[in-house]
Formats: structure tokens, sequence, C-alpha cells
């Protein structure tokens, strides 16, 4: 039986936790996806507040001093199932852009010097596929390692698992666990109008050898720390199509002289028509990795009665340097427009100055990003209300704010990044380009609640509140997470063997509006943001559900 007798001792333990309870309720700020892949059913069914609770061999990512309370040689099995599915509504035109096309159609109706009008066939000329429609995912995708590359996947299902040991009579306990502390991936169907901002998209950091250790220094105080070896990837495959205002501008450029314009060599330059606002210049694909990225946890745990414990635990960044390959399959259209201005000597010269080199059709070479994950501390505390039932609440911080842009560098000069760093000399040049994600450093809180119903069965209930790292400013149709709730259900069994069965079930839901203009990265209309606008004016409602189902399993051996 547990004693709830408030002597002088308890009544500062209770304090501190009462002054960590108004901190929650005053900083609280955001997440990612963080946490989403690590595979424990516990942890998910408690909404990840387990710092002071340590589940498992999965002790290793969230807190390595719990490996403490495991005893002897343990195998622990996990599998996780889910969904990552973005649905967009692809609306209407701002008032802005309204105004600049319904300009354009009126000046393109007026005759050029050859007679014709400007714009000869206006309806195909501003015919945009993604106005007023709506774009979801198909499934998941992910960069595999071991040469796999980039790959669709059936479902999106996942065995993971690790072994701990503690000799007998011994303070100390040894592990190594296998589990995904990152993981998203989308793809989209190749006429799905949404693709234009990425037809595949994946991030993956798995932790495959995390050799642990954790010793019980005293009765009430525990340390743990790791060494994690991770393989991380990104993979991104976008049709890359910019409807801006340099491209509306083309055909009046020309005044609608392109059978009368000539170049140095007396050669017809025929341009005006040749390239559309929202035509496909190019398909940009890379996939890049790096097989061992080193990281460690420490946690620490303080247990000063048997009914509340403290928890601490720091992850550190993991460098990201990763390599691969990439491919640039320029479009039919985007070769006739630029071979046409080719042709002309003089004109050529000057592309050739700023980077533009009128490429054949495909241009192949490495890829490399310079990145690294944010670092992650987070304070919990677990209490045993009654013998029955127990509390617990963590509050996180990570340092989102390392992805401040994502930087992609290629060996290779390409033709239509060229062009981009005449408007966008910051983030883009002619063998590289940065997107600009802008994320934020951010807080968060969970709180999780476990009911011991029998001696063999407790039942769970957890809420996450996870707001967005991601600044208004900042928004995007790539990775729409919003501000939301993560809930999280589910039940641990011991079995008559000794061994445990987990179970749980969560569900995370967000929506996020961004009028035509506000996004950076989206669907701004403010003609010096090039990179990268495929939806330039529109206004885009997306969603993000993400359900996830993970079973974990232990048993000594």
């Amino acid at each position: 039986m547990l004693t709830y007798e408030l002597d002088k001792n308890n009544k500062i333990i209770l304090s501190v936790i009462a002054v960590f309870l108004i901190l929650l309720s005053t900083h609280a700020k955001a997440v990612l996806t963080d946490n989403l892949g690590i595979g424990n059913a516990k942890a998910l069914g408690l909404a990840h507040a387990v710092t002071a609770d340590p589940p498992g061999i999965d002790s290793i990512h969230y807190n390595p001093a719990g490996l403490v309370k495991l005893s002897g040689r343990k195998k622990h099995l996990k599998l996780i199932a889910g969904t990552f599915d973005i649905t967009m509504e692809l609306g209407d035109y701002n008032d802005d852009r309204k105004a600049l096309l319904e300009e354009a159609r009126i000046e393109g109706e007026k005759l050029g010097a050859d007679g014709v009008p400007i714009i000869a066939n206006p309806d195909e000329w501003f015919y945009n596929e993604s106005f007023q429609s709506t774009s979801k995912t198909e499934g998941a995708t992910m960069v595999l390692p071991f040469g796999v590359g980039q790959t669709d996947l059936p479902a999106l299902l996942f065995p993971l698992g690790g072994v701990s040991y503690t000799p007998p009579d011994s303070y100390i306990t040894f592990g190594t666990n296998v589990y995904t502390p990152l993981a998203a991936g989308f793809y989209r169907a190749d006429d799905d109008p949404g693709r234009f901002i990425g037809q595949r998209f994946s991030l993956l950091m798995l932790t495959y050898f995390s050799p642990s250790v954790a010793v019980r220094v005293t009765d009430e105080f525990s340390f743990g720390a790791s060494i994690n070896f991770n393989y991380t990837s990104i993979g991104f495959e976008v049709p890359f199509r910019s409807d801006h205002l340099g491209l509306l501008a083309l055909p009046f450029l020309q005044a609608g002289d392109c059978d009368t314009v000539e170049g140095s060599d007396g050669a017809v330059i025929p341009i005006c028509e040749d390239l559309f606002p929202y035509d496909v210049l190019g398909t940009l694909t890379f996939a890049v990795e790096k097989e061992m990225a080193i990281g460690f946890n420490m946690g620490m745990l303080w247990e000063p009665t048997p009914w509340v414990s403290f928890g601490v635990v720091y992850q550190s960044p993991v460098s990201m340097d990763l390599e691969g390959d990439f491919q640039w399959v320029n479009s039919d259209r985007w070769l006739s427009f630029i071979g046409e201005l080719s042709s002309d000597k003089m004109l050529a010269a000057g592309l050739g100055a700023i980077g533009l080199q009128g490429q054949s059709g495909v241009v192949e070479g490495k890829a490399s990003v310079d990145t690294k994950t944010p670092e992650h501390y987070a304070f919990g505390v677990s209490l045993q209300l009654t013998p029955s039932v127990k509390i617990n609440v963590d509050y996180k911080f990570t340092g989102w704010s390392a992805w401040a842009t994502l930087p992609v560098q290629f060996s290779e000069n390409i033709d239509v990044l060229a062009l981009g760093s005449l408007v966008q000399s910051e983030l883009a040049s002619p063998n590289s380009v940065k997107f600009p994600l802008g994320l934020e450093d951010t807080w968060n809180w969970a709180i999780g609640f476990e009911y011991q119903y029998s001696d063999r069965l407790a039942l769970r209930f957890g809420l996450e509140d996870r707001p967005t790292s991601i600044p208004k400013a900042s928004r995007s149709p790539l990775l729409p997470i919003a501000s939301g709730k993560f809930y999280g259900v589910g039940f641990g069994y011991r079995m008559e063997s000794g061994a445990d069965l987990d179970v749980g079930l969560a569900y995370f839901h967000t929506e996020v509006e961004m009028p035509g203009g506000s996004s950076d990265l989206g669907n701004s209309t403010d003609p010096s943001k090039a990179i990268y606008n495929p939806f330039q004016g529109q206004d885009i409602t997306a969603t993000l559900d993400v359900v996830l189902f993970e079973i974990s399993y232990s048993q000594n051996f």
C-alpha cells in the first residue's frame, strides 16, 4: 500500500509540481513530426508523456535512465502501422491575381505588329489545372537504405525492436534499440493538381543501433545515456512550374512581333507563345542519404517517494550532411523557349553570363543537403494519485529553428535555377536552391492518464498539445502542419508468462488556411518570391490526418 501523508518533504515536492503545471499553462508552443514513429504503444497511449515514466526499451529515446527498471535479459518487439494523409482544396484567385489576369487577358486581345492578337489562344494560355480543384495524397513513400532509394509503400508498416540486459544483482542495465525518431512521407498521383508543390516527399531518420547504459546511482536517483547510430534520408520530386509575373509579361514584352524579331545572325526568334504561365518548366527529383549519422541521448530519473518521480532528457542534434543523386528533366516547352533564345549569339552570351546554358532534355548529377536535426529536451513528472490512478505530465522543447531553410546543392547547373537567381539570389543560384521553411524553436506539453484496472490490465489515455512550429508567414502546402491536438488511447496487459503486451492507437488532425498571397512557399503574388510559388494568388485550405496503431511486446529470454 502507498502512503499519502504530507510531511515536509512531500509538501516541497507538491509545490514543485504546482510550479511545473503553471509553467505548462503559460509557455505552451509547438512541435512538427517528432515522436510519431518511435513504435512504443505505451508512450502512444499516454500521448508521449513518459519522460518521468519511461517505457521499456524505448526509454533509450524518451529517457535512457528508465532502463534501470528492466531486469534480466529482455527482447522487445514493436510494430507500427499508420497513415499520413494530406488533402488540399485549391480555390479561387485573390483580388490582386484576378485583376492581373484580367488585365493580361484584355491586353492580350490587342493586335501585335504582325496583325494577330498578342495572345492567340487565351483559353490555353491562361489554363491552370489546379484552379478550384482538390488534391489528395495517395500513400506513403520513403527513401530506404541499402540502395533501395525512393520507394512508394503499399502500407506504412514498420517492424522494430531491441534488447536489454541487467546482470544479476547489478545496478547497471545495457540495451540497444531500433526506432524512427523522425518520419514523414507521401506521394501524389501523376495527374494530381497538388503535385506542383510536391509529387513525392519523404523525410526519414532511422536509429538502427543505440548502445545504451543506465545506472541506478542511489535508490532514488538514476542516470542513463545512449550513443545513436542513425540512417537519415530526404527525397523530393516536384514538377516545377512558376506562374510568375515575368512569364505573364513575356508576350507583351515582345508585343506580338514573334515573326519579325531577328537576332544578330539574322535568325528569327519566335518566343512569344512558346511558354505559357502554367506550363511545367521541368521536373526535379533528388534522393539524398547518410548511412551513419551519430547523436546521443542523456536522461535522469529522480524518484524521491514511491508515488512521485521526475525525469529529464536531452537529445542531441544529429548532423545530416546527406549526399545522393538528382535529375532535372526539362519540359519540351521550356526547351523550345530557351532554345530559340539561345539561337541568337548575343542573347546566348548574355544568358551564359547568368548561368543559362541552353541544356538538353535531362540534367543529372550529384546532390547534397547540409543540415542537422533539431536538439530536444523534456521535463516530466509522474504522480501516483491513488493505488490505481497515475498521471504523467511532460513539458518539451525542440530547436526547430535549425530548419530555417533546407539547402540543396547540385553538381551541375540547372537553367531554371539560374533564371530564378536573378529574382531571389539569396535562395537560388545556377546549382543550388534553398527552400525557405522558416521554422521556429518551440515548446509543447503532454498529459497522460493510466488506470490500473486489475493486476494484469492497465488502461491509458493521453492528450498532447501540438501547436505549430511553422509561423504564419512560412506556412506552406508542402507540409501543412498547423496547430492540433494529439489523442492517444491504449492498454497494457501482463500475460501469465510474465511477458508484457502493449497496444496503442492515436489520432492527430490539423487544418491550415492560406489565403491567396499569404504563403511565401506556396501562393505568394510577390514578384520577388520566385522560390517557390506554384499556386500564385490561389486560396488554399490544407488538412493533415495522421492515424497510428502500435503494438509492443516484451519478454525475458
